[in-house]
């Protein structure tokens, strides 16, 4: 592998301790997902640690450069902990405006500071799929109350290792201020509000298409 190539992992993941490889791996313990679509990935390809198959998709010109070098893939090898042949797909373009992944193909969709993904890709997720997202744009916030998703757990972050709750959900997701949410409210606002309660990410099932 060469420095260049990897440097972007190297200074945005691996140096800031921002990998999340045991988040993922909570998931992977408790579901059996095949494929994965992180839309507004970068460069992020821990999740190809963990599972096997793993669509990334974004319109920055240098993840194009790591996702076309030969020296990701032998990274990916190094790093799996799976048994066969890591699968990788990615797709030079902005998610919203769409891609050529089949809808209701994917087992888990995740959403990290990319913006409304779980709305926007929603259509690729299978009923009964699982939603990973945080609330940096109010993607969280908007599954929460969108029938279409149930929330099932939430992650927090301690002293570097990732746990899950998945008790009390109805406690999150409550507005410190009385205002009323609505899907208009967030997309305008562009960003999480404040929760009495808060995680630092929130997995949803997919509940109906």
């Amino acid at each position: 592998m060469t420095k260049s190539t990897l440097a972007l992992y190297q200074k945005y993941f691996v140096d800031r301790e921002f990998e999340r490889r045991d988040l993922f791996q909570i998931i992977a313990d408790r579901f059996t997902l095949q494929c994965v679509l992180y839309p507004g990935s970068f460069v992020h390809i821990t999740p190809s640690f963990i599972f096997p198959e793993v669509v990334y998709v974004d319109n920055d010109r240098q993840a194009r450069q790591f996702f076309d070098a030969p020296e990701t893939d032998e990274l990916i090898a190094q790093k799996k902990n799976y048994s066969q042949m890591a699968q990788v797909r990615y797709h030079f373009a902005d998610y919203r405006n769409g891609f050529a992944e089949d809808p209701d193909s994917f087992d888990l969709l995740i959403s990290q500071y990319a913006g409304f993904v779980g709305q926007d890709c929603k259509k690729y997720l299978k009923t009964g799929g699982l939603l990973l997202a945080n609330n940096s744009h109010g993607d969280a916030g908007l599954a929460a109350i969108d029938r279409n998703y149930q929330l099932i757990g939430v992650f927090f972050l301690r002293k570097g290792k990732y746990s899950i709750r998945e008790t009390n959900l109805d406690e999150y997701f409550v507005p410190k201020s009385p205002i009323r949410v609505t899907k208009e409210y967030l997309e305008k606002l562009q960003k999480g509000i404040a929760y009495k309660r808060v995680g630092n990410a929130y997995l949803f099932r997919k509940v109906t298409g």
